[in-house]
């Protein structure tokens, strides 16, 4: 937990800057980075998960049966401790996109001619005032790619509210 204390003191958004700067231009180097980076957010939620699960009635019935440690953690403590992880991995996915679009809008993600959200916000920021007569002429050069990158996030974290829903053992019982 030390070594994530430590990669806490610096900026996540820094800190996968300067990891692409590192690694070099393109969006799989994009992607290693925001891994990299977010990690630190899954060790903790997975460790006081587990802290708190074994301390839990069922755990410390199971040591007194003379269950194994290793099948304490595999059969009790990890299926219930990965639920919010997984929960947090969907919910994460709208801001690893919004991420990894500003990126390439600042010209670290995928080079110059692939499809890319921020790249297209990026080219068309020449557009977004159009000619003096039609200022809103070329609206849809941000318009849509903003769109899409709206619709997608909020995909996401309806996905991941609906999974913590279904996996929350408290909203069950109601």
């Amino acid at each position: 937990m030390r070594i994530t204390d430590i990669m806490w003191a610096i900026p996540t958004l820094v800190l996968a800057m300067a990891i692409v700067v590192a690694f070099g231009r393109g969006l799989d180097k994009v992607m290693i980075a925001l891994a990299m980076v977010q990690w630190r957010w899954y060790v903790r939620v997975l460790r006081s998960e587990i802290l708190t699960l074994r301390d839990e009635d069922f755990v410390q019935a199971a040591k007194i049966m003379g269950v194994s440690d290793l099948k304490i953690i595999l059969r009790h403590i990890l299926p219930n401790a990965i639920y919010p992880v997984l929960i947090m991995a969907s919910m994460d996915m709208g801001s690893m996109v919004i991420t990894a679009a500003f990126m390439s809008f600042i010209g670290l993600g995928a080079p110059k001619g692939y499809a890319d959200w921020g790249q297209m916000v990026a080219l068309a920021r020449n557009y977004i005032v159009g000619p003096a007569d039609d200022p809103l002429k070329f609206w849809y050069t941000i318009v849509i790619p903003g769109g899409c990158i709206i619709l997608f996030v909020l995909s996401w974290n309806l996905i991941g509210d609906a999974l913590r829903d279904a996996f929350d053992p408290k909203l069950r019982r109601r």
